[in-house]
């Protein structure tokens, strides 16, 4: 493998893990705090806390997280195909077909239209089944929660598997480039 290819799909590498290892964080510091001393609420400090957080969690940080996570994974996969690496890059592009589906997919599907839904609601009269719809979305954060932790936990694994072997760390046969 070239040594500058092997740089760039190194320095990729380590820079995808960040926003993965955020995004693992952030949701499962939201299912098992957040969530559940929300769970605790009436119904109007829990609509009026939610509508809070949904107003500021759109944002530049939160965003660059989200969708870098989405994104990188699939450059680190182009980078070690470039690169001659070829399992490395299936494993990686494994690692952004799992973020889409498990964490954006489950995202955009269900907490989402929850949330839009829920900004909608007066805080003083939310709709009878407000508690079910709360417990939908906890449910779906907890799927995404730990979804993100085994796309970044597989994401660490990867990183630190070096490019030119077999994934199951064992040296291809006289070759440096995956076959």
């Amino acid at each position: 493998m070239n040594r500058s290819r092997h740089t760039a799909l190194r320095r990729a590498q380590w820079l995808a893990l960040l926003p993965l290892g955020l995004m693992a964080g952030f949701f499962f510091a939201f299912a098992i705090d957040v969530g559940p001393a929300m769970a605790q609420l009436d119904a109007a400090t829990y609509v009026t806390t939610q509508q809070a957080i949904n107003r500021v969690v759109r944002n530049a940080g939160f965003g660059a997280a989200f969708f870098g996570a989405a994104l990188l994974p699939w450059t680190v996969a182009a980078l070690a195909l470039w690169a001659g690496a070829r399992r490395h890059a299936l494993g990686w592009a494994a690692v952004a077909l799992a973020y889409g589906v498990a964490v954006v997919g489950v995202t955009s599907g269900i907490n989402v239209p929850i949330n839009e839904a829920l900004a909608s609601w007066n805080p003083q009269q939310p709709p009878p089944d407000w508690q079910a719809v709360r417990a939908r979305w906890n449910q779906a954060n907890a799927w995404r929660a730990w979804a993100a932790l085994a796309v970044f936990a597989a994401a660490a694994w990867l990183a630190g598997q070096p490019p030119g072997q077999r994934l199951r760390g064992q040296a291809c046969p006289a070759r440096q480039a995956d076959p």
